[in-house]
This record gives structure tokens, C-alpha cells and sequence, in this order.
């Protein structure tokens, strides 16, 4: 379909994207009522009738009014055509990007049959995209190029071909449309689910990519923790320094929880994991011994891109609306009005009705939050990780004696009669004699995390204690 939005022809002005995304669809229905009551008729508004009709939406209509305005009649005077200035107001405004559709969808459906026909079609995008762009500042298309591309358009959206077009074809469009959602993002602020989780994926891709170049340029298996500082404050160099170290501490932190998993509460693992949550700052020395590995570097880096790609302004500051795709996308779960409040409420430690970078990473990676995500199989790929030395995903067979009674471990120090603790050992025992059996027949040296709790899992049906011991119906 080629580009349908070009280079800036005036300069883009971010203030004035901020001020129309404090409004608010009532506040526009509000002008709608003044449009049928007092100017019905008019296809376009003189700069009086403009400020009459939306001057209770901003203080600014003088330079919305030239923005908009085209010169119309033989006397060529500037007037704004009446739908592409609720268009503008819509698609600019603060309210989610599914209602934007919904305002302009219904706008232009004319006949009122839930549906718009190819010309309404044609009008709906000649309307949105030129408002868009004067907005914006950039390159207006003609209204002949935009006439085209909207039957283009109707005939992509219309998958059942009734020469009609509800909805749902709309919306669904529209969501999947790239180069729409760029100009959505950049220009006014908004994001679908669907395009924040595609720049999610695009963004954890990059940071896998990164770390696995560091691993190069180390040749290990795993980045120094003094080296990854470095490497952090060198790619994120234009966030501020509270926020990296935050960041950085949280690595360390979890990198040091992992290690200690199904570790003795005297070994030094837990020790070192005390110390560094204790005061990061006066045990520095614990860096020169501590490497991070791919997982857990990824594990932490992720809930940091879930914060990036959500901060459309990049200003590390996200609000109230922000923080249900923020939610969505770090769970994949969408999150319903009463979860948002509670977690706004948690979060905003400081009550000032924001969310901070720092303050979300303290959150989320805190061990508490840890804790309740942590379902049994999460915590036994952990166990299994720790003896993926070599970090190639396999284990030497002669491990699994070991694996299986970490594996057992908190489960078994629950334990306080010497009877329980018996019959798991003689279940690590049955288990680890059918594990062997199962690898050697199958003539393997090393297996992976896959086939290990594939194991267990069928194992769960032969052995009863199993599912119970493991709680992996919590999965």
C-alpha cells in the first residue's frame, strides 16, 4: 500500500499531543451535542464556530484551528471541516486505542447500520488520516491518492465480501495495520496489546542477542558481574543512573537467589544472598566472584523492557491507564479494573500517582513478588539450571542423583518426622533407577530440561507421593 504517512512538513510539537490526551470521549460526546444542536448543517466551521464548539476541550483552538483549517470557497477563507476535527480530537485523545476506533467508526456510518459502506469507507480514512497529519505536522496525502487507497482498504477489510464492513473487520484491521500503530504510537501516544507485545518480542530478541554477544567477547558460559555493570551503563546510557543500578542490583540479587535454591540455609550461597540484600553497597566485593548467566539476565531483563515499551514518552514515568498494559504484557494475562487499583496502590510507594522505572523493578523483582509467581515448575527449572554448568541446556547423566534430591529439597526440610524424609529418599531412589533406565536406553550421556520434566511428569501416575510432593497441578 506503500507510505501513506511522510516526513515531517512542520514542526511536530509534543506539548500539544500531551494536552489533547487529557481529553476524554464524554468531553467530546459533550461537542458532538453542540454540533447537532446549534450547527447541524455545517460541513465546516469559521474559527468562531471552532472555538465555540471546542473550547472546553483545550485553550489552544487559535493553533488547533490553523492546523486543521483548509482553505474552502471562492473568497478562500480558512475553515476546518467538522469531521476531521472530531477525528482529530478522537484519535488524539487519552482514551484506549479500541474506543478511538469505536468514535470513529461510528462517526462516519452515516446510515446507522452498524456497518460502513465503501464510501463511508472512503470518507472515514480521507477524514482520520488528514486530521492525523496536520496534527502531527507531517506531509498531507491528496484527497484523490486517499479516495484510492480507501477502496483498497474496504476490500481488505471486507474478508466476507457482503460489501459491508462491521466492527470487528474494522477494528481488527486497523490492530494489525503496522504503519497505522507506528504513527499511533509516536504521534499520539497510544499502543494496542498486539503491538506492544510485537515490540516485546523485538525488544527481548535484541537483549538475548546482546547477552549472547558479551559471552563471546568473555568466552564463558556465563558475564562477570563487574563486566556486565559496564556493559549496562555503556547501552543505557541516556536512562539515569538510579534506574540502571537498580536494575544491575536486581540481576545480582536474583542471580545470588538462584543459587541458593535447595542450597543449606549455612551454605555460602545463602550467605552471600544475605549480605548483598543486607547492604549491596558495603558488599561490592561479593562482584568479583559472582557471573551471570543467560536465564536469570533475561528473567530480570524482561520485566525492565515490559517498563521501556510501555513508556511511550521514554520519560520513566507511567500513570494509572499505562499500568494495564504494562501488567498484560509482563503476565499475558489482561487484568480487569479492581487488579489495576490494587496494584497502583502497591506500587506508587512514593503516592504520587505515577509509576517510576525504580519503583517497578523493586516491585516485581522483590522476593516477595518472586515468591507468588514462582509455581513448582519455574522453581524446579531453576534447580535443573544450576547444574547446566556449561549452559548448553544438558546435564551429565551422573548428576541426576543430585538434581532429583535438590529438586526435593524444600519439600524434604518441611519434614519434621523421620518416616516422611525416609520414604522420599527411597523415592529419589526408585526414580533416579527409572530415569537412568529410560536415558540409557535410549543410549545418552546428557539430558535436557525437557526430558527431565517430562519424567517426572509421567512419573506422577506410577507413584502417587509424587504429585503431591511436587504440587505440579499448581501449573
Amino acid at each position: 500500500m506503500g507510505q501513506i504517512f511522510q516526513k515531517h512538513a512542520t514542526q511536530f510539537e509534543p506539548s500539544l499531543i500531551v494536552k489533547l490526551k487529557s481529553i476524554t470521549m464524554r468531553e467530546l460526546f459533550d461537542c458532538v451535542d453542540t454540533i447537532d444542536k446549534y450547527y447541524p448543517q455545517n460541513c465546516y466551521l469559521n474559527l468562531e464556530q471552532f472555538d465555540d464548539i471546542f473550547a472546553t476541550l483545550t485553550d489552544n483552538c487559535i493553533d488547533l484551528f490553523h492546523r486543521l483549517a483548509d482553505q474552502t470557497g471562492e473568497d478562500g477563507k480558512l475553515s476546518v471541516h467538522t469531521f476531521e476535527a472530531l477525528a482529530a480530537f478522537a484519535i488524539f485523545s487519552g482514551e484506549s486505542f479500541e474506543t478511538k476506533c469505536m468514535f470513529v467508526f461510528r462517526l462516519f456510518d452515516f446510515d446507522l447500520s452498524n456497518t460502513l459502506e465503501e464510501q463511508e469507507m472512503v470518507s472515514t480514512l480521507q477524514c482520520a488520516v488528514r486530521a492525523m497529519c496536520k496534527i502531527a505536522g507531517l506531509v498531507i496525502p491528496s484527497v484523490s491518492m486517499l479516495e484510492k487507497l480507501g477502496y483498497v482498504c474496504f476490500q481488505m477489510m471486507d474478508e466476507d465480501k457482503n460489501k459491508h464492513v462491521d466492527f470487528d473487520e474494522f477494528y481488527e484491521w486497523t490492530v494489525q495495520y503496522d504503519e497505522l500503530q507506528e504513527f499511533m504510537l509516536l504521534y499520539s501516544g497510544t499502543q494496542t496489546y498486539q503491538y506492544a507485545l510485537k515490540r516485546m518480542v523485538n525488544a527481548m530478541d535484541e537483549s538475548e542477542q546482546q547477552f549472547n554477544k558479551w559471552l563471546r567477547e568473555c568466552k564463558a558460559p556465563q558475564v562477570p558481574a563487574i563486566k556486565l555493570q559496564q556493559n549496562l551503563y555503556q547501552i543505557y546510557k541516556g536512562i539515569d543512573q538510579l534506574s540502571i543500578d537498580t536494575l544491575f542490583y536486581m540481576i545480582i540479587e536474583y542471580t545470588l537467589r538462584s543459587k541458593s535454591i535447595g542450597q543449606e540455609e549455612s551454605s555460602q550461597q545463602q550467605k552471600d544472598l544475605w549480605a548483598w540484600k543486607a547492604d549491596h553497597k558495603k558488599n561490592q566485593h561479593l562482584l568479583q566472584n559472582i557471573s551471570v548467566k543467560k536465564s536469570d539476565y533475561l528473567d530480570i531483563i524482561r520485566a525492565w523492557n515490559v517498563y521501556s515499551i510501555t513508556d511511550v514518552n521514554q520519560l520513566s514515568i507511567i500513570n494509572i491507564k499505562d499500568l494495564k498494559l504494562l501488567i498484560w504484557l509482563y503476565e499475558d494475562e489482561e487484568p480487569d479494573y479492581f487488579r489495576i487499583n490494587q496494584e497502583m496502590s502497591i506500587i506508587d510507594t512514593n503516592h504520587n500517582n505515577i509509576i517510576e522505572r525504580c519503583e517497578w523493578m523493586q516491585y516485581l523483582c522483590s522476593e516477595e513478588s518472586m515468591q507468588r509467581r514462582q509455581t513448582p515448575q519455574v522453581l524446579m527449572k531453576k534447580v535443573f539450571d544450576n547444574y547446566d554448568e556449561e549452559q548448553c541446556g544438558l546435564i551429565p547423566i551422573i548428576h541426576i542423583d543430585k538434581l532429583l534430591r535438590d529438586t526435593f529439597k524444600q519439600q524434604m526440610k518441611k519434614m519434621k518426622d523421620f518416616k516422611s524424609i525416609q520414604s522420599v529418599n527411597s523415592l529419589i531412589q526408585q526414580l533416579k533407577v527409572e530415569f537412568m533406565k529410560q536415558v540409557k536406553k535410549n543410549n545418552q550421556s546428557h539430558f535436557d530440561w525437557q526430558s527431565y520434566y517430562q519424567f517426572l511428569v509421567e512419573a506422577t501416575k506410577t507413584h502417587s507421593s509424587l504429585n503431591k510432593l511436587l504440587n505440579l497441578n499448581r501449573d
